[in-house]
């Protein structure tokens, strides 16, 4: 029994709640009733990224497909990701030039998806407002799982704004799934051995998936204004004006260097005839191995990387189709083993980005690394404008700017060079190969960069900046320079037009006496002794006077500083790499403008 004066508190309370239910029914009964919010039955959305842009062997579209009366795939352009300015140097997210590749992989996605009587509505604007608007009215919107905490922030925020139609992830763009792995997703190894023995053994890789036969009808919009939206979504495509870029920069993007490896053409029918001709008809794999360290020429590579960033074709169809070459031309070698192999190590990248979030965008890497920089903002953009005085990565770096690629061999060259000669952080380096990288990746650019100087952890090649000799890098520059370009060819063929070749016919050998230009004056490097070397220039008086002051300081400096900061002027460094030691060096001994890596960065 309850007290008497209790009844009354009860019965209240239980009034309150009825009524509360009783309302929250109505809405939901007027939610259900209201024919702009009611999902249609079937009906799917496919929502399309700049890495997954293709028909054959994509997941996400079987995926969305199966069991679908409708679909309506979609594509957004989102001006953030273009030519935003990012805090690291100046650089941008992305070229005009890199855009246009993206244009082209677009509108080849679309005309690929009008063959069979579909389409591809693009918008322009943020994800989060774009796709919910498309697909309001569909039962479920699916996307290829991005593998970085940007991509994976993105759809985190799309799927809050999706409400009722909910976000499907599907993984599709490695060679392993996550659950078919052979290594914990979440943890996985920091040693790529490790990893590649535990995918082997343990792992599976699946067959692709062939193009779809048939795809489902478009949606039928429910009103007139619905249908006008859409039908000019399924033509409307952006112009790189659209996406901040000037019209000079626009039109400069569509000048194709002659001197370029390629003429770069986006979308599927692009890949699959480049795999094609390298692979069968130049007949280029069974030599693979003994080639790709090349710099001069189309054939060295199989150059897929940009094809394969934008998911124009899948990395599983390639290891098929280098399958199907070894057993038509009952070939079989380190070569056709090798290229399956660079894909898996593809993986580890991929992985390691998944894995580790935000942290392969930290200054210190994995390992959480102090290791001061010192470099400057000159010293940065002599490196991006290709006027180091280092030969070889000048040139490396013309390339990159007026072609949009580079070989794996002069990327390393030119990474090594930018953190272990000029102390530059690396992650302004990573932010330039973003902004022009026909084939930038976010995982592979990032987690490459972050492995450079050794920030990868013990699994990487370095144990940190403290424990790598900078003799190291120049020594790497000079083998570099014999084994992969002794003929100096790809030096006269990105920097003819500078003057410099027919200047520097000097010795490889370290240490050898280098002439270099200087901004219009020459630069004589003299070789002393083990510990340091000095600087001539051939200018006009001020500079030398400079020169002198320099020296002066230098001498007072103890012997471990100067085998830091010298033996890159003995390695052939040029006029800029003095002009660093000039801007980084105090009175009463450097060690001590070292100690704050950020002190510079805010003038950039």
């Amino acid at each position: 029994l309850k007290p008497c004066w209790l009844k009354p508190l009860l019965s209240g309370a239980v009034r309150g709640r009825a009524a509360r239910t009783d309302k929250h029914k109505k809405r939901r009964h007027r939610s259900r009733a209201s024919p702009g919010n009611m999902p249609c039955q079937g009906g799917r959305a496919l929502w399309f990224r700049a890495n997954d842009l293709r028909l054959d062997d994509n997941p996400a579209l079987h995926a969305a497909c199966r069991g679908a009366t409708s679909l309506l795939p979609v594509y957004v352009f989102d001006p953030r990701w273009f030519n935003a300015v990012t805090r690291y140097g100046g650089a941008r997210k992305s070229s005009a030039r890199r855009a246009r590749f993206l244009l082209e992989c677009v509108g080849s996605l679309r005309r690929r998806l009008e063959a069979y009587g579909s389409g591809l509505a693009v918008g322009l604007g943020g994800s989060a407002d774009v796709v919910p608007r498309f697909g309001s009215e569909c039962e479920a919107v699916f996307v290829s799982e991005g593998y970085c905490s940007e991509e994976k922030r993105e759809e985190t925020e799309v799927a809050s704004k999706l409400g009722q139609c909910g976000l499907k992830r599907v993984w599709g763009g490695t060679l392993f799934f996550p659950n078919e792995l052979g290594n914990d997703p979440d943890n996985i190894p920091l040693g790529h051995m490790q990893f590649r023995s535990n995918c082997r053994s343990k792992g599976r890789i699946r067959d692709p998936i062939p193009e779809p036969s048939r795809l489902p009808p478009l949606p039928r919009p429910i009103d007139a204004a619905a249908n006008a939206r859409m039908s000019k979504a399924l033509k409307f495509l952006p112009s790189l004006q659209d996406l901040g870029y000037s019209a000079e920069e626009a039109e400069a993007s569509h000048v194709d260097d002659p001197r370029g490896v390629l003429v770069w053409e986006g979308g599927e029918e692009a890949a699959w005839a480049r795999l094609q001709r390298w692979m069968f008809d130049d007949d280029h794999l069974k030599d693979y191995r003994d080639i790709q360290n090349g710099m001069v020429g189309e054939g060295y590579s199989s150059k897929l990387s940009p094809w394969i960033a934008r998911g124009c074709i899948s990395v599983r169809r390639i290891r098929k189709e280098a399958l199907r070459y070894e057993q038509e031309r009952t070939i079989k070698n380190f070569s056709t083993y090798w290229l399956p192999n660079m894909l898996e190590w593809r993986d580890f990248m991929i992985y390691i980005a998944r894995s580790q979030g935000d942290r392969i965008f930290k200054v210190g890497g994995i390992i959480g690394d102090r290791s001061p920089w010192w470099g400057t903002g000159e010293d940065l953009c002599a490196w991006k404008e290709g006027r180091t005085g280092e030969e070889l990565v000048d040139a490396a770096m013309k390339e990159l700017q007026l072609t949009g690629y580079m070989s794996m061999r002069a990327r390393h060259v030119a990474a090594t060079y930018l953190i272990y000669d000029l102390g530059v952080d690396w992650r302004c380096g990573a932010a330039h190969f973003e902004e022009h990288l026909l084939d930038y990746d976010p995982a592979l650019n990032w987690a490459m960069w972050m492995q450079a100087p050794g920030l990868l952890g013990r699994g990487g090649r370095h144990q940190g900046l403290q424990h790598f000799s900078v003799k190291k890098s120049v020594a790497s520059q000079r083998k570099q320079l014999i084994n992969h370009a002794p003929d100096r060819a790809y030096i006269r063929h990105w920097l003819a037009d500078d003057g410099r070749d027919a200047a520097a016919k000097s010795s490889l050998r370290l240490g050898a006496p280098q002439r270099r230009p200087a901004s219009g004056h020459g630069a004589v490097l003299i070789k002393c002794d083990s510990t340091s070397a000095r600087c001539v220039r051939q200018g006009t008086d001020e500079k030398q006077e400079a020169t002198a002051r320099r020296w002066g300081r230098n001498e007072e400096r103890n012997e471990h500083v100067l085998t830091q900061s010298l033996d890159n002027g003995s390695g052939g460094k040029g006029k800029h790499r003095s002009e660093r030691a000039d801007a980084s060096i105090v009175d009463g001994g450097a060690k001590k403008t070292r100690t704050n890596r950020w002190g510079r960065r805010k003038e950039w």
